[in-house]
């Protein structure tokens, strides 16, 4: 996307699965990427420097405050500047099995620090370099989960697209929109040995196929372009139509 050339972006939780993709498209699209993740992530960030663009990898613990500020500021000695943040870091395995009368308290404190803690701590971090540069998007994930009351992944979820509402009511001003994208099962995370009902889901889709990286990645990009610079607050559901009527 020519709009994204030259532009500076960090991705969280880039080590593997969804967010290595989105490092490696955001890369084909010319930017300049910062993969983040508490993993060893030189090899997605390889992996995407491959494709074009300047990535580097930045070992970050997104619910750490002090982790999160040298993220922050590694990216602007190493880039000068930052555009986009992809707040992609979440943990949902172990959430969606215990349900809310059996969750284990590890878990559940666990799962909150990092959907929820660590997408406000990047967002408070990152913010402050977006309005240097008079110009900034953020894009918050969800899930499809978060329409559901009595999953406890689903609660951060919900929490999440709570918080994108008054983020961008906050930045705007700034020349800074916050959206959210709400991913159905995409390839990643339907491994039958974590959701065994996957194909019942996705059956129930109105576009009845399993998600790709590449069909969320799309709706990113669609959320930092010029063509959405009056889209801000909302949540984008990217999930072929589940639950609708």
């Amino acid at each position: 996307m020519e709009s994204l050339k030259g532009r500076v972006v960090i991705v969280t939780g880039a080590a593997r699965g969804l967010g290595r993709d989105y490092a490696r498209f955001f890369s084909q699209d010319g930017a300049n990427v910062v993969l983040a993740d508490v993993n060893d992530v030189d090899a997605a960030a390889a992996e995407a420097s491959a494709l074009g663009s300047r990535c580097i990898g930045i070992s970050a613990d997104v619910t750490d405050r002090s982790s999160v500020k040298a993220l922050m500021a590694r990216t602007r000695l190493e880039f000068g500047r930052l555009d986009i943040l992809v707040n992609n870091a979440g943990l949902w395995r172990g959430l969606n099995e215990a349900g809310l009368l059996q969750c284990p308290d590890g878990v559940w404190d666990q799962a909150w620090a990092v959907n929820v803690t660590g997408t406000l701590r990047c967002y408070q971090a990152a913010v402050p370099l977006m309005i240097e540069g008079g110009w900034g998007r953020v894009i918050n994930i969800s899930s499809m989960a978060s329409r559901s009351g009595g999953n406890p992944y689903g609660l951060t979820k919900n929490a999440v697209e709570h918080m994108t509402s008054g983020m961008a009511r906050e930045v705007g001003r700034h020349g800074i929109t916050v959206n959210c994208i709400a991913p159905g099962i995409s390839a990643f995370e339907a491994a039958a040995s974590q959701l065994p009902n996957a194909d019942a889901i996705v059956a129930g889709n109105a576009v009845q196929r399993m998600g790709t990286s590449r069909d969320l990645y799309t709706a990113i990009a669609y959320l930092c372009s010029p063509q959405a610079s009056w889209v801000t607050g909302q949540t984008l559901r990217v999930d072929g139509g589940a639950g609708i009527g």
